[in-house]
């Protein structure tokens, strides 16, 4: 039996206006339409959006895993949901990979850096992670500056490797350490 109220978000991390929050399977079809709105696409080098069954699966089967943790982003004042960040965790060296979608009509407001800044201080503090890094198509400039704003460093570049609007470009390889943060502080 499914809840016909909505659960409010629980918030694991607030910073000046967002919040990290758990995510919650009633949104799932929310950050489906994120993930498929046509910008999320093109900047994330995709081809085409992914099918509600596909996405529906990975949102199931991630969350039955500890190497995987999906982020609700939140308004800190009245927790209306604007995005999702995520760390995909690679045990063996214990670093992770950082992804985020903010909603299409939330962009635009500067909310990229501070999910990202964030799930950086949730990364490093409470999940010990020793590194994360994340990969960036080098024409998404506003997706550039605000990881490089919350923290994150320039660590390679992939010549050709992704397409844009139907021509090839490169794509960036960003990470971040520990006293990467610490330098900013």
């Amino acid at each position: 039996m499914t809840n016909p109220q909505p659960t409010a978000p629980v918030q694991l991390r607030t910073g000046e206006r967002l919040a990290l929050a758990l995510a919650r399977e009633e949104m799932m079809q929310e950050y489906h339409r994120w993930e498929t709105d046509p910008a999320t696409v093109v900047g994330f080098g995709a081809r085409w959006p992914v099918s509600w069954d596909v996405f529906q699966a990975r949102f199931r089967n991630s969350h039955t895993s500890l190497h995987y943790q999906l982020f609700e982003v939140i308004t800190a004042d009245g927790g209306t949901p604007v995005g999702t960040t995520s760390l995909n965790v690679d045990q063996s060296v214990n670093n992770a990979e950082f992804t985020l979608v903010i909603a299409p009509e939330h962009r635009g407001r500067g909310y990229a850096t501070e999910a990202t800044a964030l799930t950086l201080d949730w990364a490093f503090t409470i999940a010990s992670l020793s590194a994360v890094w994340l990969e960036v198509l080098a024409p998404h400039t506003a997706a550039v500056h605000a990881y490089i704003k919350a923290g994150f460093k320039a660590a390679g570049r992939l010549r050709g490797a992704a397409l844009w609007h139907g021509r090839r470009v490169d794509k960036l390889l960003l990470d971040c350490v520990l006293d990467d943060l610490a330098e900013k502080r």
